[in-house]
């Protein structure tokens, strides 16, 4: 239904052409100041518009509110224009955003007379409108500031209610948020505020805006102490979240290299082989296989390593050779079972892919020689038997065999060595 334009309601729009917005106020403009009078005539103006009963007159007075509370958050008048934004909100049913204005009263003028009214309003609202199990987190936030300082107060507000109700008060945080950096732009904590608005982007599942967010707090902050967890969390939405697994592996290796030793590099370190892999790149895998086996060497990930490496050498980059290097100092540092099962691989390659008899025997006598006692050293012995009696060496297939009923003769496989000796004897 087409409403006529009421007189107050021309005033707004003639209004709203003049006064410059928040918005040019962020992109740089810089009108000139006006004088209190000025000031003053608008805030009885929007005051006095404010109590209108027309939505629609509302919708055009708060924008305005806005930008009057953004260019004049320390007027006297302030905190009374901070509760009117609220109760707007609320006429036009965005209740969160109204809790939110009335959290930042609390936090910005503490002191105003506008407090109780404040108060009462959050706590009709809190009642009636709030999620039951948000509640308690909204009361908290409620609480009064602790210390003087509007920066500290509104900033901690900010940093502690994002992770516990992010998700629900989305829009308006992220609105306090740029309301914040534009009023504090050096504010000394403006880091820990922006890694926190980049994990609220990425709680809310707003990847790109994440993303943004990271590289901002990055390019802006290169001397914070968060520098790393922003890089980290980069790199995790990349790879996690955006799929651009190419600049996910730039990142961790930027961290790798800039953080050596903390935790964050170890975990950089933990994502970029299987990405690197992922993206087909196993050069770039093996190098960082090999870092982590150099810088972590007391880590079960350095076994997993040489396990790793040994694979994409033997099956991605058809290097065989290099492979059976890589399980022999997997051998060489870790005894017992981990040794073993690494030799009969190194076995294995021998046989399958390289076709050497010579370096698949090699590998059982080790086993022989490191590990006699172990279950493993009769098997070795009769897989090297084997090896020479498929070549129709039967001088050192027997041999093998021998070994096993002398060393092994209460062992299952000694009546085997012996029916294959018999067999040698026998010409069959």
């Amino acid at each position: 239904m087409t409403r006529s334009t009421t007189p107050v309601l021309t005033a707004i729009l003639a209004l709203a052409c003049v006064l410059p917005s928040a918005a040019q106020q962020a992109a740089g403009a810089k009108p000139a100041a006006a004088s209190s009078a000025v000031v003053e005539a608008e805030w009885n103006f929007l005051k006095a518009a404010g109590q209108d009963k027309e939505n629609d007159v509302l919708e055009l007075v708060l924008p305005q509110l806005e930008d009057w509370l953004v260019r004049n958050p320390e007027n006297g008048d302030s905190a009374e224009a901070q509760l009117l934004k609220a109760d707007l909100h609320m006429k036009l049913g965005a209740y969160k955003f109204a809790l939110v204005d009335l959290l930042k009263h609390f936090q910005a003028y503490p002191q105003a007379a506008s407090s109780e009214g404040a108060r009462t309003l959050f706590a009709d609202i809190l009642a009636k409108k709030a999620d039951k199990k948000l509640r308690p987190v909204l009361e908290a936030a409620s609480a009064a500031p602790e210390t003087p300082g509007v920066e500290l107060n509104i900033s901690s507000m900010l940093e502690k209610l994002s992770p516990q109700a992010g998700d629900a008060y989305y829009e308006p945080l992220t609105a306090e948020y740029r309301a914040f950096f534009n009023r504090f732009p050096e504010y000394a904590g403006n880091d820990i505020l922006r890694l926190a608005l980049a994990d609220l982007h990425r709680q809310k599942t707003e990847y790109l805006a994440a993303r943004l967010a990271y590289e901002k707090m990055i390019q802006l902050h290169p001397a914070s102490p968060l520098l790393a967890r922003a890089k980290l969390s980069l790199g995790g939405t990349l790879a996690d979240n955006l799929k651009e697994y190419d600049k996910a592996i730039e990142v961790y290796q930027d961290i790798a290299a800039s953080f050596p030793g903390t935790d964050e590099a170890w975990a950089a370190y933990g994502r970029l082989p299987v990405l690197a892999e992922k993206q087909k790149k196993y050069g770039l895998a093996v190098e960082i296989y090999e870092k982590i086996i150099a810088l972590y060497p007391d880590k079960d990930e350095a076994y997993n390593s040489y396990k790793a490496e040994a694979r994409v050498l033997r099956e991605e980059l058809n290097k065989s050779p290099e492979a059976i290097v890589v399980l022999n100092r997997l051998a060489d540092k870790y005894k017992g079972e981990k040794a073993i099962a690494a030799l009969w691989l190194a076995a294995e390659i021998y046989r399958k892919d390289l076709k050497e008899a010579e370096g698949e025997v090699q590998m059982y006598d080790r086993i022989v020689a490191e590990y006699e006692a172990d279950p493993a050293a009769p098997k070795a012995l009769y897989a090297a038997a084997e090896v020479y009696d498929k070549a129709k060496d039967t001088e050192k297939a027997r041999e093998y065999y021998q070994k096993i009923l002398e060393t092994y003769p209460d062992n299952p496989l000694s009546k085997k060595a012996e029916k294959r000796i018999s067999a040698i004897i026998s010409g069959k």
